[in-house]
């Protein structure tokens, strides 16, 4: 009942950011731009998110080579099961853990899965901070004075302490401790296995250089897919401003205060891109149809999932 009411919340704040949001703009101006994309230019967005997700995967058996050996393809099927869900189901079973579980039931390693999809969330985040930090050299001036500067600042400084906390054993063994303390349902036992098999990753230097170049290449896509589509809409700015504002509307749109970031991600799309000199309007449908492109390639998933949910569990590789 408590999820269903936190997944009502949601839907109502991204609705009302939504109805805020279009009570503010041009409508008839909005049509016309969503009409001018060709059908051409969703095709060839929608390629390059599948070769976003195939890239992703490829990532993802980098990191579980070391552990499992699991096919490319089933992989991919699993990566694709997991993007419908956070798109379609993203407050009811995350995506991450519905892959987690997928691959579960193909290894029987609960704490290699879990691990290794918390090394290429992390490897894709580390990534996309890399990106922002490089991007705002150049575009420092345009944001300047908006808050955005500070926001950037305190997200990378704590997700430079969280890093130290799991990397660093001393720093780790400090806050085990304080764990220690709580005693839920096993907890730091679990916390302990999931640790253990994540310091095995820390001596892989050939693991972790492939999987921030992967995600280097993975994180860029995307930003490429925003400016082709936003040349097809009018937005004549150049590629050096996506790099810079969409990792910034990814991390705000991860707040967890709206269904799968609507609202959130079209305001921050609105708020960033005016700066640079584009309508609200233009902004606004960049945003909505990228997402909307992004829904439609993430049915395959879905796809997968009824082809795949319901037969029984079976190994798909031998540990190593």
């Amino acid at each position: 009942m408590k999820g269903v009411i936190g997944t009502v919340v949601k839907i109502c704040v991204s609705a009302v950011i939504l109805w805020a949001l279009f009570k503010n703009i041009n409508l008839e101006l909005f049509w016309n731009t969503v009409i001018s994309v060709s059908p051409l230019a969703v095709i060839a967005v929608a390629f390059i998110l599948i070769a976003n997700q195939s890239l992703s995967s490829f990532r993802w058996s980098i990191i579980l080579r070391k552990d499992m050996d699991v096919s490319y393809l089933r992989l991919l099927s699993i990566y694709f099961i997991g993007m419908f869900f956070n798109n379609f189901l993203p407050t009811m079973v995350g995506g991450d853990i519905v892959k987690g579980y997928f691959l579960y039931r193909s290894s029987g390693r609960g704490d290699v899965s879990f691990a290794s999809i918390f090394m290429d969330r992390y490897s894709g985040f580390t990534a996309l901070m890399a990106i922002t930090a490089i991007a705002l050299i150049p575009g420092y001036t345009l944001i300047a004075g908006t808050g955005l500067i500070a926001a950037f600042a305190l997200l990378l400084g704590g997700f430079l302490c969280a890093s130290l906390l799991i990397w660093v054993s001393g720093l780790h063994t400090w806050a085990m401790r304080i764990l220690g303390r709580i005693h839920f349902y096993g907890i730091n036992k679990k916390i302990d296995t999931f640790y253990n098999v994540l310091m095995s990753y820390k001596g892989r230097s050939d693991i972790l250089v492939k999987i921030f170049i992967c995600s280097l290449f993975i994180q860029s896509s995307v930003m490429v897919g925003y400016w082709f589509l936003g040349r097809q809409l009018g937005i004549d700015i150049g590629i050096g401003y996506y790099f810079l504002f969409i990792p910034l509307t990814t991390v705000i749109s991860m707040l967890p205060i709206s269904l799968a970031g609507l609202g959130l991600r079209e305001g921050a799309f609105i708020y960033l891109f005016t700066l640079a000199g584009v309508s609200k309007e233009q902004a606004l449908t960049l945003s909505l149809i990228y997402f909307a492109i992004m829904a439609i390639v993430s049915l395959i998933g879905g796809i997968e999932y009824l082809r795949i949910g319901g037969q029984r569990p079976q190994t798909d590789g031998s540990e190593t």
